[in-house]
């Protein structure tokens, strides 16, 4: 039983169920799950609302591994993660998400030819869990679970912040948690391209974007982050690196509850004077009203689609290149340390096998 004391239409709660039979198998090939919301409407009078889902029952360990949809279930292994951090320390909770990454991959050996099983000097996957390494990274990067936000919280970012943060993406649907693990890099400015906005021709789709919708068989109206409106069209950088940003850019970062604008040092003077008011904005500044011109009207365009997709409100903040707050930015780009994060789990797997 939850007793919150109020819900919102996005919100989500998880629930483990344990069968406690060891020694004997469900004897049926599906169950059932049935769950009841107790609620007070508009004018007073009592509501219920009853839901109730089927589920398979999986009978080997093939059939489990084949039936995990990997952002449902990063999905909620972020929401405990989240909900361990309240009371373990940040490393013990990063240390705890490798550790059962690594006895995931470890336990998919038992799905090889026996040659296989033994061989460690390569990671091997079930095909429909191959996203998890990737995804537990950025979970591990994502704050309040991340060391760097947390150096940053004498800055913009603070302590209650992070909570709320924290408290804000336990209760996303599942569909807009994963989205929030991979988050969107938009290219509004480069300079190489012109002073003005990029160009959207060759843009793609967000990230694992098709994977996060499809965990959701019916999202809320507004929740899908499908398509941006065509006055708000941006081109897309696919699981960016921080070594790859450039200068000479100005980039919004999504990560769903927060949107962050990077100016890069660089950057066009004119395009800046648009969207600012000024050719060298601070951190923190604001966007020029709209109507001012065309370009930052294009802006507010942008951000009021990103906003209608979400369950909250999302606030921008604006930070500079080479400012110590920048750092919030940057750890959110975690392509860059995919590789040795692979790396590091295939030496850990040695000891394992």
């Amino acid at each position: 039983i939850v007793l919150p004391p109020s819900v919102a239409r996005a919100a989500t709660f998880a629930a483990e169920l344990r069968h406690t039979d060891d020694k004997k198998a469900l004897p049926a090939k599906t169950a059932y799950v049935q769950s009841a919301l107790l609620y007070s409407g508009p004018a007073g009078e009592r509501r219920i609302r009853v839901s109730t889902r089927e589920i398979p029952v999986a009978d080997s360990f093939r059939s489990l591994a084949q039936s995990v949809n990997p952002p449902v279930a990063i999905a909620l292994i972020a929401k405990l993660a989240l909900a361990a951090a309240e009371t373990k320390p940040l490393s013990a909770v990063r240390e705890q998400l490798k550790d059962s990454l690594l006895d995931s991959i470890v336990s998919q050996r038992e799905l090889c030819p026996p040659p296989m099983r033994k061989t460690a000097d390569e990671l091997v996957l079930f095909r429909p869990l191959a996203l998890f390494p990737l995804l537990t990274l950025a979970l591990s990067t994502m704050p309040p679970l991340n060391t760097p936000s947390l150096a940053s919280a004498a800055g913009p970012r603070s302590p209650d912040s992070l909570a709320a943060f924290a408290h804000g993406f336990r209760l996303l649907p599942t569909h807009l948690a994963c989205l929030a693990l991979a988050p969107r890099l938009l290219v509004v400015h480069e300079r190489s391209l012109g002073d003005g906005w990029a160009p959207v021709e060759g843009a793609e789709a967000p990230p694992l974007a098709d994977a996060a919708l499809a965990a959701e068989e019916a999202p809320d109206e507004g929740a899908a982050a499908a398509t941006l409106a065509p006055s708000a069209a941006t081109r897309e950088q696919l699981l960016p690196r921080g070594s790859e940003v450039s200068p000479s850019s100005v980039l919004l970062l999504d990560t769903l509850q927060e949107l962050s604008l990077w100016v890069g040092a660089q950057a066009s003077p004119a395009f800046l004077e648009q969207l600012f008011g000024t050719p060298r904005p601070a951190d923190g500044a604001d966007l020029l009203p709209e109507g001012a011109n065309s370009a930052v009207d294009r802006m507010h365009s942008l951000l009021a689609t990103l906003r209608s997709q979400r369950p909250s409100h999302a606030p921008l903040t604006v930070l500079v290149h080479g400012s110590p707050s920048e750092e919030r930015f940057f750890s959110r780009l975690f392509a860059n340390a995919y590789e040795p994060f692979l790396l590091q789990l295939l030496s850990d797997q040695r000891s394992r096998l």
